[in-house]
């Protein structure tokens, strides 16, 4: 059978994964003669948020999907199901553990519950879950990161610790490549030595290791990542990568980096994602490239016209007219005239996807923020990690210019939940709107 990929789930998609759950739960709900479908289902439909939940997709076929909520000290695993059909084929486990891979990227838990009748149960327990207490009918669980590191921005006086550092970890694969000046590898890094680019891993209060990511216009360079030995081979590497990997997945950039060709950093870095492009002398080569719920041809910017207008009215209707019902606004030609008196094509910017118009955003530079006038995506383009990756973008330029970003959604509206997940915060709770803020990002 092919590999499944990860989507984030649509509004549309929610009588669909409810069944999902129905099928998935009703062995279990059984056996504890409490098998009642609609109620299954409104419990799920009145929680449902999109953005929270993710599919398993064979193809056009849904075989499972996920919902996992961010708190602030762990991550509550509230749904995984995958189709009675589909059991048996490892897509649970593998769902599981890009959920843990998540979760340790950010040094945090992933917690759970389980109905005491499931056999959910030694499932989780045959993946590190451990119990850690019951109520009448649910069993609750946790698994927790293997290690649990803070990062630090480096400073010049760090110099001769890091130094020591990549000389022990690097030491044995250096002189299986003939590398053995180590008085010159030493004066190289003390001339590439940068403390504001250089994050120090900390642990137990000791320094164990350090990264250096350079933010190239098309690519983040992974240009040093060392542990020391005794750190390797706890998934700590493993947990770092991940954040970094989402940082790329952000910013739509892939991550290259070289390694000595014999070393076992190549293992380390083929098994997470990263792809050889070439070899040259003692190095290869590899590059990782987004793909984390983003599938499909990377997008790009290019600058509105005048003759867009009907267009971006368009793919503007069709992004924005379930949010226009649930908030009570049906004068669709009202907003469309309404938009034709306020686009300007100067500050438009349209997202492109092979050639092809997926959506549009506009930021008004004002003297002390970054307005966020408008970001809509056709429905066809959601659910990609566009929007996302597009964002990231817009709080790049708000970063390098010190400027927060303010914006206003409806009350009623999943663009609530978007930005929340994008590191936006509510300031203000209005009668027809919400009024949230993006802080600027201060780097060491």
């Amino acid at each position: 059978m092919g590999e499944f990929i990860l989507r984030v789930a649509e509004a549309e998609d929610a009588d669909q994964l409810a069944d999902l759950r129905v099928a998935a739960m009703r062995q279990s709900l059984e056996a504890l003669d409490r098998f009642d479908p609609q109620r299954a289902r409104n419990r799920f439909l009145k929680e449902f948020v999109p953005e929270q939940t993710t599919k398993l997709m064979r193809e056009q076929t849904m075989l499972g999907f996920y919902v996992l909520k961010e708190q602030p000290d762990h991550f509550w695993l509230d749904h995984l199901y995958v189709r009675p059909e589909a059991q048996g084929e490892g897509l649970g486990a593998k769902a599981l553990s890009h959920i843990k891979e998540v979760a340790f990227a950010k040094g945090k838990p992933v917690r759970l519950g389980a109905l005491k009748q499931s056999r959910a149960n030694e499932f989780y327990k045959g993946h590190g879950f451990k119990q850690t207490h019951e109520t009448k009918l649910d069993n609750y669980y946790e698994v927790t990161p293997q290690s649990v590191f803070q990062l630090e921005t480096a400073t010049p006086q760090d110099f001769e610790t890091l130094q020591h550092i990549r000389y022990t970890a690097m030491k044995e694969s250096a002189e299986a490549n003939g590398l053995v000046d180590h008085d010159k590898a030493r004066e190289v890094f003390a001339s590439e030595y940068a403390p504001d680019k250089t994050q120090k891993i900390q642990k137990d209060d000791k320094t164990i290791g350090f990264y250096v990511v350079l933010n190239q216009p098309d690519h983040l360079c992974l240009d040093m990542f060392y542990l020391l030995p005794e750190a390797q081979g706890s998934g700590l590497g493993s947990q770092i990568l991940n954040q970094i990997k989402t940082q790329a997945n952000t910013q739509n950039k892939p991550i290259r980096l070289d390694a000595l060709r014999i070393s076992r950093a190549n293992t380390f870095y083929k098994r997470h994602g990263f792809h050889l492009t070439h070899s040259e002398g003692c190095n290869n080569y590899y590059e990782y490239k987004p793909k984390h719920l983003i599938n499909g041809p990377s997008w790009q910017l290019e600058p509105a016209r005048s003759e867009d207008f009907d267009l971006l009215a368009d793919i503007r209707y069709e992004a924005m007219k379930e949010d226009w019902a649930a908030n009570g606004m049906l004068d669709y030609s009202t907003y469309r005239e309404n938009f034709r008196g306020s686009f300007d094509p100067a500050v438009t910017q349209k997202l492109m996807i092979n050639g092809k118009v997926a959506g549009f955003y506009v930021v008004i530079r004002k003297p002390d923020h970054f307005h966020l006038s408008r970001l809509y995506l056709h429905p066809d383009f959601q659910g990609r990690g566009i929007g996302s990756a597009a964002l990231g973008h817009i709080k790049k330029q708000a970063d390098e210019q010190s400027k927060p970003i303010k914006l206003e959604t409806f009350p009623k509206s999943r663009s609530n939940a978007f930005y929340l997940k994008n590191g936006f915060r509510l300031l203000e709770e209005r009668e027809d709107e919400n009024i949230y803020e993006y802080a600027v990002q201060v780097r060491g």
